[in-house]
This record gives structure tokens, sequence and C-alpha cells, in this order.
């Protein structure tokens, strides 16, 4: 059955009803049918627009929320940010995931860690753990031509029952492995910004102190919205480009 005149869902594809909520109720913010600051409808009024459940909706508006696209204000409802300029900008998850399958196999690894740590409070907030959570902890230096490039440090929940060791981390990147080890990767945020080298990143990417950075902050979910991997990564401002391609949708 495909959507109708007056219908919102299209029960005719296989996208999950919320990933259509979800995208039309985004496409309507950007669009400014609702301005930075207003309110959105509520989750029983988006109940009745779509014809969908309050489950349905309420995933849909989660995704909204941990986009950046909207807040919810405690007895007063769901706005609309102030500021769209920095919500955020988005792409394919297949085209990440092909990217850093490239990246391994045109670099190595130097350096490799493997261990099981407590939580700090910034990867327990990221991964949504509680405090003192236990993580399994990766870490290397990657290398390209031989000389250093970057430095990742990445944690996966240890109650995800997935372990990886030295070999594997040698031969793939991190998010590869999840996947090769049945984990369904359905999305991520990632963040990127500048950053100076401190005393231990300047001897772990042989630069000097102050010298730039790029700086990657990377969380990764599964398809039920599960936090399944953390991951920081310092890369040397003089050999590291990220490349974007834009295009326009069909008007």
């Amino acid at each position: 059955m495909v959507a109708r005149r007056g219908e919102l869902i299209d029960h005719a594809i296989k996208s999950p009803r919320y990933i259509q909520v979800y995208s039309t109720v985004r496409d309507w913010i950007y669009q400014g049918s609702y301005k930075p600051g207003g309110r959105l409808p509520t989750e029983e009024e988006l109940c009745r627009l779509f014809k969908v459940s309050r489950i349905t909706t309420r995933k849909a508006v989660d995704m909204l929320v941990d986009e950046g696209l909207v807040l919810r204000q405690p007895g007063r409802g769901t706005f609309v940010v102030e500021d769209l300029a920095d919500a955020p900008v988005i792409g394919e998850m297949d085209q990440l995931l092909r990217k850093v399958e490239r990246l391994g196999k045109t670099s190595r690894v130097a350096q490799a860690e493997v261990t099981e740590v407590e939580a700090d409070p910034e990867t327990a907030h990221d991964l949504q753990l509680a405090p003192g959570a236990r993580v399994q902890r990766a870490s290397h230096v990657r290398l390209t031509d031989r000389h250093p490039v970057g430095y990742v440090i990445t944690y996966v929940p240890a109650a995800l029952r997935v372990r990886f060791d030295l070999r594997e981390l040698n031969e793939s990147p991190m998010l590869n492995l999840l996947e090769r080890k049945g984990v369904d990767i359905a999305a991520a945020d990632q963040v990127i910004s500048a950053t100076l080298a401190d005393a231990r990143l300047a001897s772990l990417l042989n630069t000097t102190v102050g010298a730039p950075l790029v700086h990657i902050r990377l969380v990764v979910f599964d398809s039920q919205r599960r936090p399944v991997e953390r991951l920081v990564a310092w890369y040397r401002g003089d050999r590291y480009h990220h490349h974007v391609h834009l295009t326009r949708k069909a008007r």
C-alpha cells in the first residue's frame, strides 16, 4: 500500500515508520515549517498526524533530540533549537564505513594496546553507561608511509560481550571489527574540531608541542539506538584532510 494523498507514511517501503516520521519532521524543520525556537507538535499530535503509535513518534523525536535539532523542555514541550547552523550535517553511514575500511587498507597500526578499564566520566556519558561500568579500551598510533598520522582510542562497553585482540586491531579498524562480530551498526555522531598537541601527543605523533591537530570524537550506535563504540582521535594537521562532496536534492 503506497502512501495516498493526505497520508504521511509510505507502507510500501521497508523503512521503519519511526524513521519516516523522523525524516519528514526533520525536512519540515529545515524547510522552515517549524521556525527556530518554535514548538513542535506534541507526541500525541504527531500520532494523529502520522497515524502511528506513541512509541513510534517518541523514537522519532528521540532521534531529532539526539541529532541536536530539537530540545525537550519538561512541562513545556519540544522546541526547535534557536541556531540551526549548529545542527549537524547529515551523511550516509555506509560512506563512513567505506572510508574507515579504506583507511585500514592504506595505513598500518603501531603501539597498539588493549585493556579493560572503568569508563571515565566522558566515556560513560557518551556510551550511556553507569559510573564505574567496564569498557574495553583499545589505542594505537596510525601510520602512513611509516610516518605517524594519528593517535586513536576506542571504547566498547564490556556488556556488549565483544572482545578484540591485538592481531585483529592491527588488521582492521574497530568499526569494521564490530560489524564482523555481528554488531548491527546503524548510525554515528561525529564531531571534528581543532586542538593543539600537548607533550604526550607530540611525542606519539612525532611533532612539536603546540602543533595544530585535528580532534575527532565519534559515537557509534546500533540499530536499537544503543551506543556501541566511542572513538576519540587526534590527527596531525599537516597530514590529515577531510574531503566532503555535496550535492543538492532534485527540486
